[in-house]
């Protein structure tokens, strides 16, 4: 069997929604969804978060995962989560325990779950790819969109494609920020998330919201109680 590692990233700072990986989710802190689902997947050799942040540490250590203190120059708004999943790797590395995949979960994603961890995974290993993004359709079609300038005028992005009929639109989807599986060995490659073998795994609206916003929260927390009650 391939040995996985889950990495979580999850930095105190947040000037959005301050505190948001710790934020009660339904009797939870945010953060423990995305762990437990890393961990009832059953993918993974190591579940690790990554994190500067003190209270962090202390909420997610009783929670079975291992932890990976971050440099305070890793936890700043500038720095790539990229970063991040290299110091890791190579602290692991460092200690002997190298892997074949990783998978990247962020924790404001709290309705992706151990299926959906599970399929990605899937995705990646049947499709010979090197990558497997999480994605999802478009709430609306980015092929209506308009340019608009300062005096509010108004012209079509896209005006040959808007005309279409809708089967003949390109069928196109967006990274919904929850999940990125990679080949170990590529992702040290390239230092990137992504690129030409790189897949979808398509996920619902209702699972892909990445709380970045108190409506983002209440929306999650508004599908959380709707799913859960079916």
């Amino acid at each position: 069997m391939k040995k996985n590692i889950a990495v979580i990233p999850a930095r105190g700072g947040s000037k959005r929604l301050p505190r948001k990986n710790l934020m009660p989710f339904l009797g939870k802190p945010i953060i423990q969804y995305t762990i437990e689902a890393a961990q009832r997947s059953r993918l993974f050799e190591v579940v690790v978060v990554s994190t500067e942040d003190p209270e962090i540490i202390s909420t997610v250590r009783p929670l079975g995962c291992e932890i990976h203190l971050r440099d305070v120059s890793l936890a700043t708004d500038t720095a790539r989560v990229v970063h991040v999943l290299r110091c890791v790797l190579d602290e692991y590395a460092s200690q002997g325990r190298e892997f074949d995949c990783l998978c990247c979960l962020y924790p404001t994603a709290p309705l992706r779950d151990e299926e959906d961890i599970r399929k990605a995974y899937e995705s990646l290993t049947t499709r010979q790819a090197d990558y497997c993004l999480a994605v999802t359709e478009y709430e609306l079609s980015p092929f209506f969109a308009f340019n608009i300038d300062q005096n509010n005028r108004l012209e079509r992005r896209w005006p040959e494609l808007a005309l279409l009929p809708p089967w003949k639109k390109p069928k196109v989807v967006v990274d919904n920020g929850s999940m990125y599986w990679a080949r170990v060995t590529r992702f040290l490659e390239r230092g990137e998330l992504e690129g030409d073998k790189a897949v979808g795994y398509l996920m619902p609206r209702h699972k892909s919201i990445d709380i970045d916003t108190q409506e983002g929260f209440e929306m999650a927390e508004f599908f959380a109680r709707k799913y859960r009650a079916k």
